[in-house]
């Protein structure tokens, strides 16, 4: 069972928007708040022109690359060995290629070369390049870049990764000059690459390399850059030919381990087997993979990358249980030294021991040191703190990377764990995007397909749901579990299932995924975390109300003499009894739900389940499905929302019905009125209180 994370629920935004929204794009209220609250407002933002962003020197680029094909200028690329490098490598090395250049790619091994160009590798580039051009690497290697200028090599730099303070001299194409990119997302070495390649076919009076979208998609989505502006509308091009792929080991790769061909199998899928050859010194390996036109080298190859992805995942496991043993859970940051630890899967193994513990992970192994951390605590910043302790070191707040000689870790470490305590102890927080009940799952699910491709800046939405537990079942000998709720199949993966027992009350945080097995096709939940119930904080302030059980609240009311307020057959009854009634901005309890806005900065909810279900009619799609096989129905609402539905597929009724599309709004407020009443805090509770107003209005006034 999930450790003591803290739930939030994201507040909707506003309801007039989430309306406007849903009609626009005929998406339900629980895809129109999701999608408001990542800053889709229309369809150009899901779906925005693929077109070169403004990158200072990429046409002075493209200007010297056509220079050195007409003059048959020997051209070397020289790549890295992340799935962001090769694929970035492949993309001037065969779009290059095409247009007739001289042209070869180099690929630096991970363990001898290191990271960008190695002053050893110098002469080697001299004697083979009259030009070379860097692809995600090469901004922080002025050293060596003058080296190679001054030996008569002609240098162009393509990169995306932090600058140094002084950039180095000559042509660099580098999102991080160009003012117009500020605060908005960067292409990365695949994207930057690609671009210098559509400039070069422009310069050519060619059309744009829109084949090669693939490969940056594919480099895209691994280097796990914000999936927005120019990344976003490169990968979904990308992702649109991969199935079709030209590059014939691309498309050899894509077709054993892809399904459905979108972000997500990219990043667990192909991505992984590209770097897992990177990690193990053979990089060279993946892009040969990815160049190679002969399909039956294309098959061998991709034989070769399955298996170094199974050594990856077992040198990886191995070093996990090496360090785990060695783990003080109570040190404020967790240092290992592992000297038989490969250096290629630190990053890996750092990621799941802080998933395992939640605070920043520092490892050391055979003097290179890989760096994890949570937020509110630097990895950079902490190693700025041990620095006395380290030969270099270099990455940002969430990941790094250092060198280190193994006699100075204690120091490292007591240094590290001093800085550690200077910071609030980090806590995991699960970030609910909203309720989600089984009766509108198909409809939900058919319009987050709107939000593909997912990944970085753009995850894939959660959702909350909880109940009594049915159907347990251990998965790959008890490596993972399944369970329902509801009858909705959940699924945990790398979860022994601890806490999962029949009967038994759970809530769960889970991401709403479609499940296809042996054709047959269903919607199930992938859990990201459960436990027992413990409910949800909201994000925001607002009105404020406690939620109590109805009969307690009787109780209470008649011993501490509170005015109530109450409606229909419970304010009858109510009277009957004996209680004090008073207007609603005067009860200290609300034993129903006010139909319209009360001004009181502090209330009390005291409501049935029964009344809940009286709110709404009806309460539901299925019973909305029944009214329209009648035909009939008494409820003149009802009558008009019938008669613009009647006719259509459900599909459609979100496009053709604004009374549906009312009806689907105070349907999403009321389920979140009611997760709120049993599992939110006072905060939470009065916003679904004040959003359940706002969509009750827009459907008994309109």
């Amino acid at each position: 069972m999930s450790g003591p994370e803290r739930w939030t629920l994201r507040p909707w935004p506003a309801v007039g928007e989430v309306a406007r929204l849903m009609a626009r794009l005929a998406v339900p209220p629980e895809v129109a708040a999701v999608l408001l609250d990542r800053g889709f407002r229309d369809l150009e933002d899901l779906d925005p022109p693929l077109e070169p962003p403004p990158l200072p020197g990429l046409h002075e680029a493209a200007a010297r690359i056509v220079r050195a094909i007409e003059r048959g200028e020997r051209i070397r690329i020289h790549g890295d060995y992340d799935a962001d490098g090769v694929t970035a490598a492949a993309i001037l090395t065969l779009g290059l290629g095409e247009l007739g250049a001289d042209v070869h790619a180099f690929i630096p091994h991970r363990l001898h070369d290191g990271y960008g160009l190695n002053m050893a590798r110098v002469p080697e580039h001299r004697a083979a390049a009259d030009l070379l051009v860097t692809v995600d690497c090469g901004v922080s290697n002025a050293a060596e870049l003058a080296a190679l200028t001054e030996g008569g090599v002609s240098v162009i730099v393509t990169d995306h990764h932090a600058v140094p303070d002084e950039p180095p001299e000559g042509l660099i194409v580098h999102p991080a000059y160009s003012p117009a990119l500020e605060g908005r997302p960067w292409p990365t070495g695949a994207g930057v690459a690609f671009f210098v390649l559509w400039a070069v076919r422009e310069a050519l009076g060619k059309p744009p390399p829109l084949e090669f979208t693939d490969l940056a998609a594919i480099g895209t989505v691994a280097d796990v850059v914000p999936l927005l502006g120019v990344n976003r509308a490169l990968v979904k091009e990308g992702l649109r030919r991969l199935r079709e792929s030209r590059h014939v080991g691309l498309r050899t790769l894509a077709q054993r381990h892809c399904t459905n061909y979108d972000a997500v199998e990219v990043a667990f899928r192909i991505a992984p087997r590209i770097n897992a050859a990177g990690r193990l010194g053979e990089a060279e390996t993946a892009f040969r993979a990815l160049t190679t036109d002969d399909p039956l080298e294309a098959a061998r190859l991709a034989d070769r990358l399955d298996a170094l992805n199974r050594e990856r995942q077992q040198v990886e496991e191995e070093m996990l249980e090496r360090v785990l043993p060695t783990v003080n859970p109570e040190d404020p940051a967790i240092v290992i030294h592992d000297p038989e630890g490969h250096p290629g899967v630190m990053g890996i193994v750092a990621s799941r021991v802080l998933e395992r513990f939640y605070k920043p992970v520092f490892i050391v192994a055979r003097g290179k040191g890989s760096v994890r951390s949570t937020p509110g605590i630097s990895a950079v910043g902490a190693l700025a703190a041990a620095a006395e302790h380290l030969k270099g070191y270099g990455g940002h707040a969430g990941a790094a990377g250092f060198s280190i000689d193994p006699e100075r870790v204690p120091g490292f470490a007591a240094a590290i764990h001093a800085y550690a305590r200077r910071h609030p102890a980090p806590r995991p927080e699960v970030r609910l995007d909203g309720p989600l009940d089984a009766d509108v799952m198909d409809e939900v699910y058919r319009s987050l397909l709107l939000l593909e491709p997912f990944g970085e800046g753009n995850p894939e939405p959660v959702f909350y749901t909880s109940g009594p537990v049915t159907r347990v079942r251990p998965l790959s000998e008890g490596r993972h579990i399944s369970f329902s709720l509801g009858g909705v199949r959940v699924i945990k993966w790398k979860d022994e299932g601890n806490g999962v027992e029949e009967g038994r009350e759970l809530e769960v945080a889970a991401q709403l995924v479609e499940n296809a097995w042996r054709g047959v096709r269903n919607l199930e939940l992938r859990a990201v975390a459960y436990r027992a119930p413990a409910g949800f904080s909201c994000e925001g302030g607002g009105l404020a109300v406690e939620a109590l059980d109805p009969r307690a609240a009787l109780e209470r009311a008649r011993r501490e003499g509170w005015g109530v307020w109450g409606a229909g057959e419970g304010r009858a009854y109510l009277e009957a009894q004996g209680y004090r009634l008073v207007a609603p901005e005067a009860a200290d309890v609300w034993f129903a739900v006010p139909p319209e806005p009360v001004a009181r900065p502090q209330a009390r909810l005291a409501v049935s389940e029964r009344a809940f279900e009286r709110l709404l009619v009806p309460a539901s799609r299925r019973e909305l499905l029944e009214a329209v096989r009648k035909g009939a129905a008494a409820d003149s609402a009802l009558a008009l929302l019938l008669a613009e539905i009647q006719g259509h597929e459900p599909h459609r009724w979100l496009e053709v019905s604004p009374a549906y599309r009312r009806w689907r709004l105070a349907r999403a407020a009321l389920e979140r009125l009611r997760t709120a009443f049993h599992r939110g805090d006072p905060q939470c509770l009065g916003r679904a209180l004040e959003d359940w107003w706002a969509a009750w209005a827009q459907l008994s006034h309109e």
